[in-house]
């Protein structure tokens, strides 16, 4: 596992930024923010927690993996993945933080990854950092929409 951490800004209110985070638990919209989910069923939700199974595609394969989302909306979530083939290894975990600040939110991030369908000889850390990235680019042009 690669430990991964930042403090940035997000260009979107805290109330945006929740419904987004929502929206990511909502099986017919993931498709919409994420392309590279191809699939997503809900196998349970309660007050504060969801649990889903996803198919992602990863370097032309379709990858099963459960995913569970526990959330203290507005200020803190957590995912991990509980099992799967990728493309990250089971026990990878992100925390975030939530606060309001000048310009929009400010996450701090925590966690621990790897990413399973990586060539042994690609380090993890920058690619996980594009990764990310991306993903953040995806979330955003999605708000934007």
């Amino acid at each position: 596992m690669v430990a991964y951490e930042s403090d940035e800004l997000f260009p979107f209110p805290r109330d945006v930024v929740w419904k987004l985070l929502l929206d990511h638990t909502d099986d017919s919209l993931i498709t919409r923010i994420h392309p590279l989910i191809q699939q997503q069923r809900t196998v349970s939700r309660s007050d504060g927690a969801a649990t889903v199974d996803r198919r992602i595609e990863a370097r032309g394969r379709l990858l099963p993996s459960q995913w569970r989302y526990r959330y203290r909306a507005p200020d803190q979530l957590r995912w991990e993945i509980v099992s799967g083939s990728g493309p990250y290894a089971p026990g990878s975990w992100m925390e975030n933080l939530y606060s309001d600040a000048p310009g929009g939110t400010r996450i701090r991030s925590r966690g621990e990854l790897r990413i399973t369908v990586l060539p042994f000889f690609l380090p993890q850390r920058p690619v996980l950092a594009r990764v990310l990235e991306s993903i953040d680019a995806e979330d955003q042009r999605y708000l934007r929409g």
